[in-house]
């Protein structure tokens, strides 16, 4: 019996990060886990690294088979745009490149499902995209409206010159909204956003991504792949077919989810789970009323 595989997980001090890194050690993956700063607690191999610098991307992937690829800004936020487009996109190009280098077999990489125009940051959008043509999936075309989803995009990009001029089998994951159940995260009538509208109202527990990657890593792939898992459960009141009715006329009213995961399903088998809010906003209003 052979030496365990040896996974590097960026981005492991954060909440996906840790979830994936967990789940991996769990089921007997040699785990090297880096952040810029390491968790307390864990029962796996953390080296300390900062992305943005090549030398210190390249020391954690040596001897790594695989590369899931976690470790960028997670979102725009009030960053100054520049540094959220400039350092994603150096943080990639370290880890793809630092994994040819180091003979890596497969990079698996967070992408967003703000690909499709949700979340506009009006300090560089002037004129937001129409409203994505529903159900989504890997297929669906980028039209970004801010930078973190662009930085994004390039990365897709980059994955694609990777597996085609390289050999690399590389996956792009278009990741919704993730949450623990929190209620919070949940939408009811009358306090449906812009983002929750453009996203589908679509979301994906940390654990179901964690089991996602478990699920590619252990399949037999090759090339390069684009694919959008979730499921549009985060509205507490309305069914598919009604979200469709109220927010989506043109959209065939006979869809069983807002994302299509046919995709990603053949390919691996997974399936997300239901999902159990935990306190939802409505309940906690009724109980305070």
């Amino acid at each position: 019996m052979g030496d365990p595989m040896r996974v590097v997980i960026t981005g492991a001090a954060g909440r996906l990060g840790t979830t994936v890194a967990s789940l991996f050690h769990a089921e007997g993956f040699d785990v090297v886990a880096t952040d810029t700063a390491q968790p307390a607690d864990v029962d796996y191999r953390f080296e300390v690294a900062d992305l943005r610098q090549h030398e210190q991307a390249s020391s954690v992937l040596t001897g790594a088979r695989v590369v899931i690829h976690l470790g960028n800004h997670p979102g725009i936020g009030n960053t100054p745009p520049q540094v959220v487009f400039n350092e994603n996109v150096t943080m990639n190009e370290n880890v793809f490149q630092g994994a040819v280098e180091h003979g890596v077999e497969m990079v698996v990489f967070a992408s967003t499902i703000q690909l499709i125009g949700s979340k506009p940051d009006l300090r560089t959008v002037v004129s937001p995209p129409a409203l994505p043509r529903f159900p989504v999936d890997g297929m669906t075309a980028p039209v970004p409206a801010n930078v973190y989803a662009l930085s994004k995009e390039v990365g897709e990009v980059m994955l694609r010159y990777y597996a085609d001029r390289c050999g690399l089998c590389t996956v792009a994951l278009r990741l919704p909204l993730l949450h623990h159940e929190e209620g919070h995260f949940s939408v009811d009538s009358g306090n449906e956003s812009h983002d929750d509208i453009f996203e589908g109202f679509t979301g994906l527990t940390y654990a179901d991504a964690a089991r996602l990657m478990l699920a590619l890593v252990r399949t037999d792939l090759s090339g390069h792949h684009v694919l959008a898992a979730g499921t549009a459960h985060r509205h507490i009141e309305y069914s598919v077919s009604e979200l469709i009715e109220r927010f989506y006329p043109d959209v065939h009213p006979n869809i069983d989810d807002l994302i299509n995961l046919d995709a990603v399903q053949s390919l691996t088998g997974w399936c997300p789970s239901p999902v159990q809010w935990r306190n939802p906003a409505y309940i906690v209003e009724q109980q305070g009323s």
